[in-house]
């Protein structure tokens, strides 16, 4: 059967033709046809001919809305902590309307393309971290500049995830990459002493001078 016969009243898949909608020229020669279709969820939608002869399509897209569902909620995991943490992710990456987007899509921030239509991929991954559903413990980025992805996520308490901020500015202390409370905890300089002297610019040696007793 040709794209250019009439298809009114045949079925396709779940769709079920009821019209043409219009005709739109090729760029070589002839018209690719479009036809209303009526689909077995309900919805009516435009499908190109040669789409449906081909068995391309078969349905309105409800086929592949449900496999994408039955592939997320297949796990029973649909009302987890975990299954939330993915949701909460995409709407700070992905969504405008969300309140912490300007600290995380609106800088650029986004989550790992195999992630983002797969919640069993994000699952098999975050499972295997440490500490991984340990009460306390939520998802962070290491670096927090960087996105939600493979080697950036670990499983973080409060007191390290308060760390972990852009507010605590890192510095190089005795060689390692530590945040002004991390140098605080392990040298004799209270952190108060290290945010101000950090604050009036002093970095290197003159950041971690002992403080003199009066």
């Amino acid at each position: 059967m040709g794209a250019s016969k009439d298809l009114t009243g045949l079925q396709f898949g779940d769709l079920f033709v009821i019209s043409l909608a219009y005709k739109k020229p090729r760029k070589t020669f002839g018209f690719r046809l479009y036809w209303w279709c009526l689909c077995a969820c309900g919805r009516l939608c435009r499908v190109v001919g040669d789409s449906l002869i081909s068995g391309k399509q078969i349905s309105c897209g409800c086929h592949k809305l449900k496999k994408v569902i039955e592939r997320n909620t297949k796990h029973g995991m649909r009302y987890t902590k975990v299954y939330k943490t993915w949701q909460d992710i995409k709407a700070r990456c992905y969504n405008p309307n969300n309140k912490q987007f300007d600290d995380y899509g609106g800088r650029g921030i986004t989550m790992f393309a195999a992630w983002i239509n797969d919640f069993q991929a994000f699952y098999d991954y975050v499972s295997q971290l440490k500490h991984f559903n340990e009460e306390g413990y939520t998802l962070d980025r290491i670096n927090n500049d960087s996105n939600y992805e493979p080697g950036n996520l670990r499983w973080a308490d409060k007191k390290t995830q308060n760390r972990n901020t852009r507010r605590n500015p890192k510095v190089i202390y005795n060689g390692v990459e530590m945040t002004l409370p991390e140098v605080a905890e392990k040298s004799d300089i209270k952190y108060e002493c290290l945010r101000q002297r950090y604050y009036k610019g002093k970095r290197g040696a003159d950041l971690f001078a002992p403080v003199r007793a009066d």
